[in-house]
């Protein structure tokens, strides 16, 4: 009886909060693509800027940002596809309704 109404929360939690179960290689996918991955996007964006030799101060400064996020995105990727992730259970996705939700309430407010 007590195991099923483990079952029972656990299935509720997941409705409730819109998330998902998974491994945990998944989830650290999940929230390194939602943190990090916009840095390796910029980057194709930044790459005539970044091969200019006569750049000024805020370009210098934007560039190595992204060189240093996408980096960070990188190795942490690495990390993710570890082999003991593969078995590990992980919840993901519970933020992305919390975030409509606080957007919807400025929308209210203004």
């Amino acid at each position: 009886m007590k195991q099923l109404r483990n079952i029972f929360c656990l299935v509720f939690i997941v409705i409730l909060e819109n998330c998902n179960v998974g491994k945990k290689e998944d989830a650290c996918k999940y929230y390194l693509e939602r943190d990090f991955k916009l840095y390796c996007e910029q980057l194709v964006l930044l790459s005539p800027a970044i091969l200019k030799e006569d750049k000024n101060l805020g370009q210098a400064i934007a560039s190595n940002i992204v060189l240093v996020g996408c980096a960070t995105y990188l190795k942490k990727k690495k990390e993710c596809e570890r082999k003991e992730n593969q078995y590990l259970p992980g919840l993901y996705g519970m933020n992305e309704t919390r975030e409509n939700l606080d957007a919807i309430t400025k929308i209210k407010k203004s």
